[in-house]
This record gives structure tokens, sequence and C-alpha cells, in this order.
């Protein structure tokens, strides 16, 4: 998808059809020039042109908070961009490769210059083996991947000094659309016009320039400006002879820009240039006050760089950010103030008590805010994580902050399973083996995110008593320990044992207060889901209505989502299939509401089983097939978890017995390619009845019983033919009489004896 603008585009009108004429047939083209000269905003326009010609679609990835070089973390942040998660068995940039393999698709790779081995290297990769994907990528430095093709984003045409006025220059098109919607009633006439172009030939038609540039008219006339910018390009270029013409007019006018701020802003400027991704105003407080700047003083100094277009807000302004050139001189003057090490150590320190504090904020009804707090900082914490890890003297928070944040669940429920993996080894490896109950807990949580993911049971397994060990040495309980070793029973050995030991652990999360009130709901959901799958029916159902009305007094909506998988899945197994349809489904539209990537697996799993045990067999068919597409995309392997893969097994089993193999193989293909693709065909889809065959709007399912019936068949012999109870076949009748508006047996037949005449 690609992000939709804030402002109009201006001109470009014949480098965009040149564009257009090179993609279908250069794998890859990289839009190179000067900062500020509108590669990015020139690579989204071309996108939107495109993004037709591409069957799946256009993907878009930010790379200028992905610094330090890191080829995994460059690979981790494009498949979360591009929407799908990676898998433990294969490295990230293998499974973006094999995701790609048979798309078309346009990846638009927009700042990669301080990336550009890596890049390069992905590049390679994936334009090797994927012939359907094309690449657009913006960088000051090419990529010098084999059929590059370099293209030189100029800056914007502008007129001759003496021009006559003409609103055909795409500069002078700029301006004039920036300034008329920011300074209020201003037009060119052709008393302004020669100092328009004086103004525009003065920036040189950059368009991050002439925008900075409309910023001053708003307190100036445009006449007041070019006598200015006359002497700011002239004092501020005098003494730089190296520097290419447009990068030196980007520089000046950016000094110009920096030297019309009041000092709090400098400062502000300066210290905001730490920041990846974007900040929130109480982030900059916190990390930016000080030396100068008081605390009440950064909200009134971030207005000001909002007004003169230094920062720039989000839609609802909740999150602010700086363009790249912007940034970067911030970063700069930061280094000429010798204030980096100070300012990097604040934005560690916060971000360091950001992730405690959402780790142990959870009270259930706030756990959506949570999670969008610690998306919307994802890239700031990721680059505190990699300094922590890489600096043995900070290696130990770094643990300690990989912990925190894999205890958010964010990873689970942004799919990121294998990134979270990847932070706990890193700070495992950087920090001395000694036993401690942090490290334990670091241990068991790989086990655990390793156990999700179907790695080898024999290394899960070692994983699992390296952390016991661990916890016995320690001498004390460590709760994350015994979850997994609870978790490791139930779900890798089908072992009941392991649902005392998951009640054991939820109880000690409790005893733990408020600060693990997370970790305790999830040993509640996972303790209740080993009742359900390995229970009896006397002790799965309190279990799920226990939990179900634990989550609505905590409002909390993932929880409640579980919640409908337990009770739906006990009326699977135990009651009625067909009303564990509805459960079911209400639970998918919450997971849905969240944005969950996780859970929809599991529910249209539940599905598939539903509409086995309810005797629709192609139903469960396409639920299973489904299912299996999501899994595979999350990198789960539900053979390695033995309860879900025994339940699965009876369903494809009774799937089978009513559809024989090749029917069931095709109502089981075509499977899912993203979980947002699941969830419409589940919640969206509607079923085209069978014309003058399936009446009333009957399902597949109520069309078999009713078939049945029409045959003479009895409930019990209609439940032996369809392996469903005869308590399901009741239901099913309740439901047809219903729909064909009929009251009996005897109707129903006669009603279908009539449609075969």
């Amino acid at each position: 998808m690609v992000p939709r603008a804030l402002s109009s585009f201006v001109g470009r009108k014949d480098l965009l059809a040149e564009l257009r004429r090179r993609m279908g047939a250069a794998p890859l083209i990289t839009l190179t020039g000067v900062g500020g000269g509108g590669k990015t905003r020139l690579a989204l326009e071309l996108a939107a042109q495109v993004h037709r010609a591409y069957d799946d679609g256009v993907r878009v990835v930010e790379l200028a908070s992905a610094r330090g070089g890191d080829p995994e973390l460059l690979a981790q942040v494009v498949l979360s961009t591009v929407g799908v998660p990676d898998q433990a068995t294969t490295t990230p940039l293998e499974t973006l490769v094999d995701y790609l393999r048979p798309r078309q698709v346009l990846l638009v790779l927009d700042n990669c210059e301080h990336l550009v081995e890596p890049v390069a290297r992905l590049v390679r990769a994936v334009l090797g083996a994927a012939p359907g994907v094309r690449v657009l990528a913006t960088s000051r430095a090419r990529l010098r991947v084999p059929g590059e093709v370099l293209v030189m984003v100029p800056p914007l045409d502008v007129p001759a000094e003496d021009a006559p006025l003409d609103l055909g220059y795409e500069s002078v098109a700029l301006l004039v659309d920036r300034a008329e919607a920011s300074v209020p009633g201003w037009r060119v006439t052709p008393e302004n016009w020669p100092h328009v172009v004086r103004v525009l030939r003065r920036v040189s038609g950059i368009p991050l320039a002439i925008e900075q540039a409309v910023v001053r008219m708003r307190s100036m006339p445009v006449s007041l400006l070019a006598d200015r910018l006359d002497d700011v390009m002239r004092v501020l270029t005098a003494n730089d002879t190296t520097a290419v013409e447009h990068h030196q007019t980007m520089a000046a006018l950016i000094d110009w820009s920096h030297a019309h701020c009041t000092p709090a802003e400098r400062l502000l400027w300066a210290r905001l240039s730490v920041f990846e991704g974007g900040f929130s105003l109480t982030a900059a407080e916190d990390v930016c006050a000080g030396g100068g700047l008081a605390a009440d003083q950064v909200a009134d100094a971030l207005a000001g760089l909002l007004d003169k277009s230094i920062a720039l807000p989000s839609a609802d302004r909740s999150r602010y950010h700086l363009l790249e050139p912007i940034r970067q001189h911030g970063a700069a003057e930061l280094r000429s103030a010798g204030e980096v090490e100070h300012v990097r150590q604040r934005h560690q320190d916060y971000f360091r008590r950001e992730a405690a504090r959402l780790a142990a904020s959870f009270a259930g009804h706030n756990e959506a805010a949570l999670l969008a707090a610690v998306d919307a900082d994802m890239a700031n914490h990721r680059v505190v994580l990699n300094d922590l890890i890489r600096n043995p003297d900070t290696a130990h928070a770094g643990l300690l902050m990989s912990v925190d944040l894999a205890r958010t669940r964010w990873y689970t429920y942004a799919g990121r399973l294998p990134e979270e993996r990847l932070w706990l080894g890193r700070a495992l490896a950087a920090t001395p083996p000694t036993a401690d109950p942090l490290r334990a807990s670091a241990i068991a949580l790989d086990a655990w995110i390793a156990l999700c993911l179907g790695v080898e049971r024999e290394l899960v397994a070692r994983r699992v008593d390296e952390a016991d060990a661990m916890a016995r040495e320690v001498g004390g309980p460590v709760p994350a320990v015994t979850f997994v070793r609870g978790a490791y029973a139930v779900l890798a050995l089908g072992a009941v044992d392991g649902v005392e030991l998951l009640r054991q652990a939820h109880e000690e999360f409790g005893a733990l207060g408020p600060a693990f009130a997370v970790d305790h709901h999830l040993a509640h959901i996972m303790l209740t889901v080993s009742l359900v799958l390995l229970g009896s029916r006397e002790q799965a159902e309190p279990a799920a209505e226990e939990f179900y009305a634990e989550c609505e007094r905590l409002g909390a909506l993932w929880g409640i989502s579980w919640a409908h998988w337990c009770r739906g899945v006990v009326q699977t197994r135990w009651g009625d299939p067909v009303g564990a349809l509805d459960v079911l489904m209400e639970g998918l539209r919450v997971q849905r509401e969240i944005r969950d990537k996780w859970g929809p697996l599991w529910s249209i799993e539940a599905l598939g089983w539903a509409h086995s045990r309810a005797g629709d067999g192609s139903a469960a068919a396409r639920m299973l097939g489904l299912a299996h597409g999501l899994h595979r995309v999350t990198g789960v392997r539900v053979d390695g978890l033995v309860p879900f893969a025994w339940v699965t097994a009876q369903a494809v089993a009774r799937a089978k017995a009513v559809l024989g193999e090749d029917e069931y193989a095709r109502a089981y293909a075509g499977p899912a390619e993203s979980v947002e693709q699941a969830l419409a065909v589940v919640l969206d889809e509607v079923p085209t009845p069978e014309p003058d065959r399936r009446p009333g709007g009957l399902t597949p399912a109520e069309w078999n019983v009713a078939k049945l019936v029409g045959d003479g068949l009895s409930n019990p012999e209609v439940a032996t033919r369809l392996v469903i109870s005869p308590a399901t076949v009741h239901t099913h009748l309740t439901r047809i009489y219903r729909k064909l508006e009929i009251s009996s047996r005897h109707q129903l037949i006669s009603l279908l004896a009539g449609m075969a005449d």
C-alpha cells in the first residue's frame, strides 16, 4: 500500500512518464540526487500511478530508521513492511525471497544511502529469485546491483532571470501551491513575479528548499525574502568551494532556517535528531530537556519547529518526525555541541524505562493502547536494544529490556516472534552465563517462542531443561520457567501433567502482583487452552466460562478473543458444533478489530474443526486450508503442537469421509497468503447458494442433512453417514425448518420431492 500523501504532487510529468516506461523492463530503478530533491515524493507518486500493474501490490519500506548496517535487522524491517512474518527455520532474507518468489510486487526502498551494502545484498537476492518483483529505490549513492538503472532526480525547472510570468514552470507551480495553502491571500502578480523568480533561482529549484522558503513567506513579503536569500546564499556558501552546487544550496537554506529559530528551537532540533522513526511530545520532553532547555519549554519550542515546517506532525498530532535532511542537520549540530553521548544516553534511559513501564502496566482494558505504544516506537526500541547489547557494560540492561519488550506480547500481536528470538538470543550471548532469575526467564521465553514456531522438539527440550536447571540453581520459583515447562508438556508432548504446571505458573505470576498482570493473564489463557484440548468436559467447560468472565471483567480484547476460541472448541468437542461456529466467528471479528496477527490462524483452524464436526466437509476443508496457509506464513508448525495436531487430524478424517480424497483436496486448495486475506475470506465472503438446488439459503452442512432426510434416513442414520452426533443433526433440522418456514420432517421430505420433479 502506498502511504497517503499529505500534500499535492506538483510537476515532474515528463520524468514520471519516462519512469513509467522504464518500470516494465528494468528490475531495479534507483532514484538519486541531492537531499531534499524530492526523491521520496517522486517514488511514492510513481508507485501510486503504477500499482495496478502489480497483481500483489506495492510495498513501501522506509529505511531511514534502520541504522547500523545490520543485515538481519534490515531484513526484519523489510519483512515487517511487506507483511509476512519470518520463520524460525530460515533466515529473514530466505523467508523474504521465498515469499516474493511467486509474486508480482513493486518494492519501494526509501532512503538507502546509509545501508548501501546490505540493501544491495537484499536486492540481489530478491531479484535473482523473484522475476515478478520490481524494486524502486531512493538513495544518494547507487546500489551497484546488476541491472540497476540509475535515474538522477534533478531540481525542478526554474525560470530565467528575465522570463515573463509563466505558471508552467515546475518550481513556480510548487511555490504557488504551497504559498496559496499557507499564506492567506497570496497570489503571483506581475509586480511580485521578478521576486518569485529570484527566490526560485536562489534555492536552485530544490523542492524541500522551496517548501522551506515558503515558510519565510508567512512573515515577510516575497520581495524581502528574495533580498534575504541573496545575502544568505552569498554568506553561507562563500567559503565552501568543494560542495556540489545543489548540496551547497540545500545546506545553506537549512542553515538559514536554523538561524531563524530561537535558541530553544535550535537546541530542541539538534536533540530531536536522536529519535528514530518519530517521537511523542512526552518522549521529546523527557529526552531533550535540560542544559539550557527547561522541560516546560519543550512544547513551545516544538510548536515553533512545527510552525516553521522543520518538524512535521502525524494526522492526529500525537507524534512528530523530522525529514531526513533536516534530521541530519540536527545531528551535525548535536555533534558540534558535543552533546551526542549525553542525549543518546537520555534517549536510551527513556526507552529502557518505557519498555519496563509497558510490560508492567497491563490492566486489561488498556492492552490495545499499550501495544500501539510499542508499535509506534519500535524503531527507537530497536536502536536502543542494539546499542545496549553491543556494549559489555550495558548488555545486562539490554537483556532486561529484551525481556520487558517480549512480555508486552507485541511480537506475538505483530507476528514478529522470530525477531523476539533474535533480540533475546543476542542479549543472552552478550551477557555472562551466571544464574539469576532474569536470565532464566529470558531462556524460558526463548524456549516458549521456539515451541510456538515449531523449532525441532529436541532443541526446545534442551532449552527448557537449561531454564529449569538455572531456576533450580537460583533456588526460588521462576514463574516464566514453570510456564514454559507446562507449555512444553502440553504442546510438545500432549501430556496432561503440563496442566498443573500451567496452573502453578498462573498462581506464581499472580503472587508477583500487578507488575506481572500481563504474564498472569497469558498463563490463564494457556491454562484454559490446555484444559479445553486435553481435559474432560467437566474440566474444560467451567474453565472456559470462568476465563471468559475474567476477560469480560478486565475488558481485555485479546483475551476475550481467546475466550471465544475456548468456548467454541468446548462446544465443538462436546456440545453443538453448529453453535460453535457463531462463537468462533465472534472471536475472529475481535481479532480483526485489534489487528491481531497471531490469533486468527488458530480461530480459523478451530472453524475447520467445528465445520467438520457439523458435517460440512467442504467448509471444513476450506478453513483448514486457510489455516495451513497462515501457519506457513507465520512460521508455526502445527504438527509440532501435539494437541492441536490431534484435533486437526480428526477433523481432516471426518471431512474426507464426507467428501472423499479428491473433493477434499479441491476444497482445501488456495490458502491465504496473509492474515488480512484470510480474514476477508472468512468474515466478508458471501457464499452463493446453489441455483435451484439449495433452497432458503441453507448452508452446505444443512443441505447435506436435508438431502439425507429426504432420502428417508433417520436422525441416527444421518449422524452415522455424516460422522456427526444425533444432537447436531437435530440442531441442523431446527435451523432448516426455520429457514424453509416448515415445521415437520414430512414437510421437508415433500418439499425436496417437489424439487426433484
